[in-house]
């Protein structure tokens, strides 16, 4: 983003001096111009001038960072004056960031990990896959040095990026472990959709059964490419899973169904229907028991809030400890990077 100065070169958005936000775009031939975002109730008209740039100034929102898009007669768009894009497979959307020093999704002069990407065989799925891998600052400092693994998986329709670029995971961590409140570790961020068409809803059997193939394209291709070529300690106890919407599904299912690979597992506006559990998992209680963390995360207005809530109660019934935070908040990645610096303050502790 440029700041109002800078106004000459058609960037978009804008934060200007006092706070606002201006979006802009350049589309003569438009007869429409939009804004919609997370930020925003609905969906903000833009004006055109004579020049036939469009643009709307809007208040400023909290600090956080906000999906958002343009929708040019009806169509929607990612803002081409941002080059920030949210990674999916569907939308397009850009990022706005409306910055706050102390926030962790700031990147601050700390000390920093990397991001790698990696490419590994899948044999589940007969392809060559992505993986983004993160380190810790430390990493390359301490070439004998051994570290626990966080296998962190996206929602519906997202990439293997999302949680670098949307969720900010690895400036997350960097701060928490400069704040010394969290573990360094590594992070692993695989991609989700496992070629199975379109994703079943969370409450249907179908889900489960996709959930299947994923636990398997995880424990026997992702887990073994990160292990060969990560200095990683190969046990339950140091390895972490957790994700987002699908992605929190993939994990509990995941983690239920290897309770000899994860000691931590957390789940983020996501759950499990009691018959799924049921079905997959006879000794539940007794390996949901051995968690070290057993953590769920949603929000009330979140639109999967009641299946979380379901969740949570039929653990209550079958007498599993676990933890859970329920806030205000919705199916949103505002709420997702809440839920992922919560946890990672419990991990490996």
């Amino acid at each position: 983003m440029l700041h109002a100065q800078d106004m000459s070169v058609l960037t978009s958005p804008v934060i200007n001096p006092n706070g606002t936000i201006t979006f802009r775009i350049k589309a003569p031939a438009a007869q429409r111009v939009e804004v919609r975002g997370q930020f925003m109730s609905g969906t903000a008209p833009l004006i055109k001038g004579t020049d036939g740039i469009w643009s709307v100034t809007l208040p400023s929102p909290t600090a956080d960072i906000y999906p958002y898009n343009l929708i040019i007669d009806g169509v929607e768009v990612a803002d081409p004056g941002n080059p920030h894009i949210f990674p999916n497979e569907t939308f397009k959307a850009s990022l706005l960031e409306i910055p706050d020093p102390n926030a962790l999704y700031t990147v601050n002069p700390v000390p920093h990990g990397k991001v790698q990407y990696g490419i590994y065989q899948s044999h589940v799925l007969n392809q060559y896959r992505n993986v983004l891998v993160y380190t810790p600052a430390e990493y390359d400092q301490n070439p004998t040095k051994k570290y626990p693994v966080f296998y962190l998986i996206s929602g519906t329709t997202d990439t293997e990026e999302t949680w670098f670029k949307v969720g900010r995971a690895n400036t997350i961590l960097d701060n928490l472990i400069a704040r010394q409140q969290a573990e360094p570790m590594i992070i692993v961020m695989p991609y989700g959709y496992m070629n199975t068409g379109v994703t079943p809803g969370p409450s249907t059997m179908a889900a489960a059964e996709k959930y299947v193939t994923f636990a398997q394209e995880l424990t026997e291709c992702v887990m073994p490419f990160v292990e060969q070529n990560y200095r990683t300690i190969n046990d339950r106890d140091h390895r972490a899973i957790a994700g987002f919407s699908r992605g929190g599904g993939q994990a509990m299912f995941t983690a239920l169904q290897h309770p000899d690979k994860f000691a931590w597992l957390a789940s983020y506006s996501a759950y499990l229907t009691p018959e799924c559990m049921d079905k997959y998992f006879p000794n539940l209680a007794k390996d949901a028991n051995s968690f070290k963390m057993l953590w769920l995360g949603v929000g009330t207005s979140d639109f999967l809030y009641q299946g979380v809530i379901d969740n949570l109660n039929y653990f209550k019934t079958k007498g599993i400890q676990h933890q859970q935070v329920i806030r205000e908040g919705s199916h949103t990645w505002m709420h997702a990077r809440f839920c992922l610096a919560e946890t990672l303050k419990k991990m490996f502790r």
